[in-house]
């Protein structure tokens, strides 16, 4: 069943309009049938009253003392030529005669409505009922009989209601085809008046529909309509190219500062004044590791699981200015981010909510500690051959050496140290040379380059009983990269390798090509690297083993500047070790086409 919210304004008010024709037809029918009837009903009394009359000037009021038999032929003759039915009663309620039964079985007649009316009004009374006697609906009407006024007697006469109920149908049949034809009529009349008012307005609603859609070209045609629809149509036309105007600018508006959202370095994140998150742009997505989906709408404790930042972020709304602070911030690797939280105030001085801009400065701290390190380390490391230096020559300068051997030893320790700093010198100059410059990459054969570096190094690794062991695959493909720092990096990985594996190790180096890259691996079953020092072996400078890193030579700079070369060829070193079973670096290089 159809429920009237759900109906449309047009289907509304053709059913209010038929409702209401059906309402007044119903209303007009009823009066109409009902004034006919009485109409009719009031003639029949009429003219039975006029029988009445002229049968009363013939009855004598001695044959009602009598109960003369002639009241008998009387009534029948009466009844005959008047269609009537004739009954005469006296004063005590007997019937005398009737046109249609035999009195003798007949009852009393003196509490029929009719005759106790024309009793008790000494006048006329008149009833409609049904006659158990005749077996239809019967008009009753009785007028008393009078001598020297005084009641003696009722004449009572009768007639069926069939004809009238016949007449009344007749009409019913007129009004009803008269009334059908009138509810057709105001029908269509309805249907085209609320068509004429309702159409337009279908037209504005499917021109909004559109509009809220997005399709804000939509205008309504005006020279259709007229009046005040067409003032509607113009006023709605006028407004929608407002709206359009208006959206336009606003989505030019938020296009561009969504842009710049998406763009900035740092991280943004709007809230309301509940602290609930409104905005979050992808530099602060990456900075706290979450999902915009995840966010929006969410307290901002909840999203970012920090105590810090919704603390700081509520002193700023307490406030009502700005706060920063610099935070530790784990999720799942620590980060330190600078956050400035701006409270929002309306021109009351309200809060509406707030703005945090964050800057991840994790890595600017870790430059800013390589770079105290390497000031520190490069400090330490010249300042050790120069003390050492110096020493010497103070003692020699200032000390009458004469003994040819002392003399020799220590300008050999000079001469070592002097070597050794010019070797650390040499170190930073490349490392530095290697960072600011970017290097042409051509096709070149690596097998080549592995086998002159395998060769340079083959007697230092025999002096240690070191085998010394390369394997390249068969039908190796020409690599990209630069040969002399290729050189530089295998020179630095297998030297390395034979300086940390005890006299009797073993060193391998394995060549393979698969896909488009070539993959290059150096493995000892020297000391290894403890877990804990592995992510920072490429640092400059860094040792685990300080004293036997110097005891061998080493400048602690020469696996930054192979982490360098190989980025530079557009790849990253790996390092798998484990203390004491020894360690294997591995890289690769893309294969020429």
């Amino acid at each position: 069943m159809l429920k009237w919210n759900n109906l449309g304004i047009k289907n509304r008010l053709i059913i209010i309009f038929v409702v209401m024709q059906l309402f007044i037809i119903a209303l007009s029918f009823y009066y109409f049938s009902t004034n006919h009837r009485e109409f009719y009903l009031e003639q029949e009394r009429i003219s039975l009253d006029h029988y009445s009359q002229l049968m009363l000037n013939n009855i004598k009021a001695e044959e009602i003392y009598n109960l003369s038999p002639s009241l008998e032929k009387k009534a029948a003759n009466w009844s005959r030529d008047s269609e009537t039915r004739i009954t005469i009663i006296a004063a005590d309620g007997n019937v005398l005669a009737d046109s249609h039964y035999e009195i003798s079985e007949m009852d009393n007649h003196r509490n029929r409505p009719e005759v106790a009316e024309a009793f008790r009004n000494q006048n006329s009374g008149s009833e409609i009922r049904y006659s158990e006697t005749i077996g239809e609906e019967m008009l009753y009407y009785a007028v008393p009989i009078k001598d020297q006024d005084r009641i003696i007697g009722i004449l009572r006469t009768a007639r069926p209601l069939q004809f009238i109920r016949s007449v009344l149908v007749e009409d019913i049949k007129s009004y009803l085809f008269f009334f059908l034809i009138l509810a057709v009529i105001t029908i269509l009349l309805a249907w085209r008046l609320t068509f004429s008012i309702v159409k337009p307005l279908e037209t504005v609603t499917e021109t909004a529909e559109k509009i809220s859609e997005g399709d804000l070209s939509q205008r309504i045609p005006v020279r259709k309509y007229n009046s005040e629809i067409e003032k509607l149509a113009r006023m709605f036309n006028f407004m929608a190219a407002e709206l359009e105007e208006k959206i336009t600018e606003i989505s030019q508006e938020k296009n561009r500062i969504e842009a710049i959202l998406e763009s900035m370095v740092d991280g943004v994140i709007a809230v309301n004044e509940e602290g609930k998150v409104a905005l979050i742009n992808p530099a602060a997505r990456r900075i706290f590791n979450i999902e915009a989906e995840r966010v929006k709408g969410k307290e901002l404790i909840s999203t970012l699981f920090s105590h810090r930042i919704d603390m700081y972020l509520q002193r700023a709304f307490d406030k009502k200015e700005s706060i920063s602070r610099e935070i530790k911030y784990k999720n799942p690797e620590p980060k330190i981010i600078h956050a400035t939280f701006i409270p929002l105030l309306d021109e009351q001085k309200n809060v509406t909510g707030g703005v945090i801009v964050l800057t991840d400065i994790t890595e600017l701290r870790k430059l800013e500690t390589v770079r105290n390190d390497f000031v520190a380390n490069v400090s330490h490391e010249l300042r050790t051959p120069l003390t050492s230096m110096v020493g010497y020559l103070d003692t020699l300068l200032e000390s009458n050496i004469e003994d040819p051997a002392t003399r020799d030893k220590f300008l050999k320790i000079i001469k070592e140290e002097t070597d050794r700093l010019s070797v650390l010198i040499k170190d930073l100059l490349n490392l530095s040379k290697i960072e600011s410059q970017s290097f042409d990459l051509k096709a070149d054969n690596l097998g080549e380059v592995l086998t002159k570096v395998v060769n340079l190094l083959e007697k230092k690794a025999e002096d240690k009983n070191i085998d010394l062991k390369i394997e390249i695959a068969a039908n190796l493909p020409l690599v990209y990269m630069v040969r002399e720092q290729i050189k530089q990096v295998m020179i630095n990985l297998i030297d390395n390798a034979i300086k940390y594996t005890p006299a009797g190790g073993k060193v391998s180096i394995n060549v393979e090509a698969e896909a488009d890259k070539v993959y290059i691996s150096v493995k000892d079953n020297g000391i290894g690297i403890p877990l804990s020092d592995q992510e920072r072996i490429f640092e400059r400078f860094y040792r685990v083993d300080k004293a036997r890193s110097r005891a061998l030579g080493g400048t602690g700079i020469g696996l930054s500047i192979v982490r360098n070369i190989i980025k530079q060829h557009g790849s990253d070193i790996q390092v798998k070790s484990r203390e004491g079973a020894g360690s294997e670096f591995s890289f690769y290089l893309k294969a020429a086409e």
